[in-house]
Formats: C-alpha cells, structure tokens, sequence
C-alpha cells in the first residue's frame, strides 16, 4: 500500500512539474493586429483629367472636336468605386457619366478586374449599363496583353477587345487594341498609340482609331492622373519642399 501510494504521489508531482512545459508548447491564438496606418495606406482616392482633341470610343466618335474629361475614383484594397464623365456630340446630349464599381484583385503578374458600369446623359438621362471582367498580364517589365468584355444584359449586347502595351525606353510606350461588339456580324474596330509619361503625373498620347464601319480618326491627348497617397508621399519625401 505505501509503494502505490509513493508511486501516486510521485505521479502527481511529475504532472504538475510538467504543466508549465506543457503551456509553453501550447498554441494560444492572438487576434491580428491591424495597424492604423496599413489601412490608411489601403483607402485611396484616385483623380484625373484629360483633354483630348476627339473622344473616341469602339471606333466610334462621341464628339466631333476637342473635349473634357476626368473622373474621381475611391478605392479599399481590391475594391473601387468611381465616375467618369465626358463632353459628347450627340444629340441633344453634351455630357456623358459613367458611375462604376468592382473589385480588382491581383495574383501575382495576373490581375482581374470586374465590375459594373451605368451610363447617364444630360439630357436624355439613364441610358444602360454593362457588366465587364477585364484580365490583364505583365508577362515582362516591358509587356502586358489583356482582355476585355462588356456585357449589356438589357440589350443583350456584348462587346470584347484585346490589348497589349510594350513600354520603351525614356517613358515611352506603344499600345493598342483590337474590338468587336460579337453581333454576328463583321463589325471590328482597332487603335494603335504612342504615349509618353512624365513623372508618373502627365501623359501624352498620340492615338489612330479606324474600323471596317466607320472613318478613321487621329486623336491627341493629354491627361494628369494621381491619387491622395501618391500627392501624400510626393510631400512625405520633400519634392515639394515638405521634407529634408
């Protein structure tokens, strides 16, 4: 009786010695820490403007001489919200707005953009709207292709183009695209550009539009494009005199 009873005791002293060992070991989870500045860094408000001697869109002219655009965009992350608007010809209409949302994931060099976009006009009003996916891949520092295709449910309308851009040295770049809107017949439009950016701010595009429908159109453009954390770290980092 008093071996088991040593046996016992000695048992109990082993597993209570043991306790802190076991502690140790054990996987305690800890809710993770989401700093303040990781999400300030992931809101973001993107904003531009272009002028441009014609806007062109599928092959097709919205206006028949020089115009205003821009638009103002907010992003979380993948997801984004925006509006873009345009001076347009067509009658009896002179402002196009486009309100638009999706997400935009990355996966390494892959990124899908899908969204939606609602088109409004000044005078008319609500005109339609498209559901798009538009995947892209930068295969090397100088190339990217990519896909996009608009699908307008209520007209049962859907269009595709296929892009690529080949960046070339002194922050030039050649770009262009090949469309159809797949309405069973031949329709199919193209462009081809050379554009060059200044400090990630400014671009100069020089762009030809042609199609097997319509005329030909050479478009000149120029445009500022930036956001709230690019102006914010342009301060940060003194190039306007904000730092040392």
């Amino acid at each position: 009786m008093n071996l088991i009873r040593t046996s016992a005791a000695a048992f109990a002293i082993a597993a209570v010695s043991a306790l802190p060992a076991f502690a140790a070991d054990a996987v305690v989870y800890e809710a993770p820490v989401v700093l303040q500045e990781d999400v300030a860094s992931a809101i973001d408000i993107a904003f531009g403007a272009t002028f441009t001697s014609r806007y062109v869109s599928r092959g097709v002219a919205q206006s028949d001489g020089p115009t205003l655009q821009g638009y103002v965009e907010a992003s979380y992350d993948w997801a984004y919200i925006g509006v873009w608007a345009s001076g347009v010809d067509i009658d009896p209409d002179k402002v196009e707005i486009d309100v638009y949302g999706g997400i935009r994931p990355t996966f390494g060099n892959l990124t899908v953009d899908i969204g939606y976009a609602h088109y409004f006009y000044d005078e008319t009003g609500s005109c339609c709207g498209e559901f798009y996916v538009k995947p892209s891949y930068q295969f090397t520092e100088e190339f990217s292709a990519g896909l996009e295709l608009y699908h307008d449910f209520k007209f049962d309308a859907t269009y595709g183009v296929a892009t690529a851009a080949l960046a070339l040295p002194y922050d030039f770049t050649v770009s262009g695209g090949v469309g159809t809107r797949f309405t069973g017949g031949d329709d199919i439009d193209w462009n081809v550009g050379l554009s060059y950016t200044y400090a990630d701010l400014i671009t100069l595009d020089l762009r030809y539009h042609d199609s097997n429908f319509d005329r030909e159109y050479f478009v000149a453009s120029i445009s500022f494009d930036t956001s709230f954390n690019s102006v914010r770290e342009m301060f940060a980092g003194g190039q306007f005199g904000g730092g040392r």
